[in-house]
């Protein structure tokens, strides 16, 4: 019975959990698995595996290979004195992650109709989610597909780079690494 380690004592407080300034330094490795910045309009060479979603309308994409999980919704926990588009916390196999309503950042609600999912990007430390319709789908764009971009609210020009043409359709990139930074920033500051 002595050797046996109380868990709590390794876990971070939530306050020292959602202050970026106060949480250990980034790892290489964590670093490593959120991929690298793009320019904004740097078109890949060759057709790339994206995950297709819609938030209120709109059509985004995510490289495939951030996409962490796809999951139903969970019960999220709501955190006091965040904005509406922080919806809370999720207990994601042991492991709290910050979920995201890019719905009300943009102006827009979820679709009571379609079915509510979590679309988890990132790894590690660098793990949360996004609220969206429906179940996500696998899309594969190349730079053949790029279209000039269209126009879309104001709240997400800095998080999208390229938008890819389907039929009739517009999918937009959604830097989530610069989205999800962005919205850290807001809940620390």
């Amino acid at each position: 019975m002595q050797n046996k380690i109380n868990s709590a004592d390794s876990l971070l407080a939530p306050s020292v959990a959602l202050r970026p300034a106060l949480r250990p330094a980034r790892t290489a490795v964590a670093l490593m698995t959120i991929g690298p910045h793009r320019q904004h309009g740097t078109p890949f060479a060759a057709a790339q595996e994206w995950i297709g979603f819609e938030v209120s309308n709109i059509k985004f994409l995510v490289p495939h290979a951030q996409v962490n999980e796809i999951s139903e919704m969970v019960p999220v926990f709501r955190l006091p004195n965040t904005g509406r588009w922080l919806l809370g916390l999720v207990n994601l196999h042991g492991n709290l992650v910050p979920v995201f309503d890019l719905a009300s950042l943009v102006g827009g609600t979820f679709d009571s109709k379609s079915k509510t999912m979590l679309l988890v990007l990132g790894r590690g430390d660098a793990i949360a989610a996004i609220v969206v319709n429906d179940i996500p789908n696998r899309k594969r764009f190349g730079a053949s597909n790029r279209t000039p971009l269209p126009a879309f609210p104001d709240a997400i020009r800095d998080y999208v780079s390229n938008a890819y043409a389907e039929e009739d359709q517009v999918w937009l990139e959604l830097d989530h690494v610069r989205f999800f930074e962005m919205m850290a920033r807001r809940i620390s500051g």
